[in-house]
C-alpha cells in the first residue's frame, strides 16, 4: 500500500523544494509522485530524477491564461491515479493540484496535506481584482478541508483567513552539500545568477550595472523564459551564460562564485510573498547576498548580505563595488551566512518538522 502520493504541477525535476520534499519522505514511506511534463522534459532527466515519476505528459504553455483549457484534464488524470494508488495521504502543492486532491480525500476519506509554495491569486494582474479575490476564496475554501496547512513563511500564512487548525511552515532553507568552490582570486569579483531567465527577475538592472564596471564579472544559468534579454546581456564582455545546468551543477557554480544576486520585482503579487530558495542556498554556500528579497533575515536577523532598492541601479551598482573592493566584507558576511545556516536555517531541522506531521497523520 502506498502511504503518499506527492502531486505538483510544475517542474518537478527542477524544482528544489519539491526534490527537498520527495527526498526526505522517500526515506521512511513509500511515496508515488504525480507530475506534469508540460514543458517537455526529455526521457533521460526524467530517468535520472531520485525517485521513478508518473508524468502527465501533455505540453501546455507556459505562464499563460491559455493554460486554463488544460486542468479539466489534468485534474481527471490526477483523480483516476490516486484512485488507482489509494494513498493514505495525498501531498498536493499549490492550488492546481488542490481540487483533485480534496474530492479524492472527501470520498475515500483519506489525509490531505496542502502545500503552498506560491498563492495562485499572486499571477492574477492587479487590474483584475475580482478574480484575484475569487481565486483566493476558492483556495482557502478548499484549504480548509485539508487536514494540515504547509506554508514557505508566516507571511505567506498570514494570507490565509480560513485555514486548517493544524498549520506549519517548512522554509526553503537548503540541504547541506558542503560544497567548497574556489573562490575568485585577484581583483574579480564573481556574482552568480541561477533561476529563471526572465524580466521581473532583477537581470536588467543587473547588466546595466555592470555596464562598463570593471573587476566584476556575472556568471548566471537557468530556463530561458525571453530570449531578447538574454540576447541583451550576453552583449555585455563581463556577462556568460552557461546554459541550464542540474540542481547540483547550479550549486556547485554558486559555490564557486563570491557573491549570488537575488532581485524579485515586487511589483508583482506573486514575487511579494516569495521566499527564494537561493537565499538559503548563499547561506549554505557561505556567500553573500545582494537583494532586496527577506530583509529582515538577510540584513538585520543573520547579517549576510546586502539590501539593495530593486530599481536603483546607481545603489546595485555601489554594492558591487563593496563586496569587490572588500574581500574581508565578502568573507564576515559569507561566515554569518553560513553560522546561520548550520545553527538554523537548514534542511535537517525543517525535515523534522516535516516528519513530526506525517506522523501525526499517520497514526490518526
Amino acid at each position: 500500500m502506498v502511504d503518499i502520493v506527492i502531486i505538483a504541477s510544475n517542474s518537478i525535476i527542477r524544482h528544489p523544494r519539491i526534490w527537498k520534499i520527495v527526498s526526505s519522505l522517500r526515506k521512511r514511506y513509500t511515496t508515488v509522485v504525480l507530475g506534469w511534463n508540460r514543458e517537455g522534459v526529455s526521457s533521460k532527466e526524467i530517468s535520472s530524477y531520485l525517485v521513478d515519476l508518473t508524468l502527465f505528459n501533455t505540453r501546455a504553455p507556459f505562464g499563460k491564461p491559455s493554460i486554463i483549457l488544460y486542468y479539466p484534464i489534468f485534474w481527471t488524470w490526477i483523480l483516476l491515479k490516486l484512485v488507482k494508488y489509494r494513498p493514505k495521504v495525498v501531498h498536493a502543492i499549490d492550488l492546481d493540484t488542490l481540487m483533485p486532491s480534496t474530492i479524492f480525500r472527501l470520498i475515500f476519506r483519506k489525509k490531505l496535506v496542502y502545500d503552498v509554495h506560491d498563492r495562485f491569486a499572486g499571477y492574477v494582474p492587479p487590474k483584475y481584482t475580482t478574480v484575484h479575490l475569487l481565486i483566493n476564496c476558492l483556495e482557502e475554501l478548499l484549504s480548509k478541508r485539508a487536514n494540515v496547512l504547509l506554508t514557505v513563511s508566516e507571511r505567506v500564512l498570514h494570507t490565509f483567513q480560513r485555514r486548517p487548525k493544524k498549520c506549519a511552515i517548512i522554509m526553503n532553507c537548503s540541504e547541506d552539500y558542503n560544497l567548497k568552490g574556489s573562490k575568485s582570486k585577484g581583483g574579480t569579483l564573481t556574482l552568480a545568477y541561477t533561476g529563471l531567465i526572465c524580466k521581473d527577475q532583477g537581470l536588467e538592472i543587473v547588466t546595466a550595472a555592470l555596464d562598463g564596471l570593471n573587476g566584476v564579472r556575472l556568471v548566471f544559468a537557468g530556463r530561458v523564459a525571453d530570449r531578447e534579454l538574454l540576447d541583451k546581456m550576453t552583449k555585455l564582455p563581463n556577462v556568460n551564460y552557461v546554459g541550464l545546468l542540474k540542481r547540483a551543477e547550479s550549486l556547485e557554480l554558486e559555490a564557486s562564485s563570491d557573491a549570488m544576486v537575488v532581485l524579485y520585482d515586487l511589483q508583482y503579487r506573486k514575487n511579494q510573498l516569495s521566499s527564494p530558495n537561493k537565499i538559503f542556498e548563499a547561506m549554505m554556500c557561505g556567500i553573500p547576498l545582494i537583494t532586496n528579497m527577506e530583509q529582515e533575515l538577510v540584513n538585520k536577523e543573520v547579517n549576510c548580505g546586502i539590501i539593495v532598492d530593486y530599481n536603483n541601479v546607481d545603489q546595485l551598482k555601489k554594492a558591487i563595488v563593496l563586496l569587490r573592493d572588500n574581500p574581508e566584507l565578502r568573507k564576515r558576511l559569507g561566515d554569518n551566512g553560513r553560522k546561520a545556516f548550520v545553527q538554523k536555517y537548514n534542511w535537517n531541522n525543517m525535515e523534522k518538522k516535516l516528519y513530526e506531521i506525517y506522523n501525526y497523520l499517520l497514526k490518526q
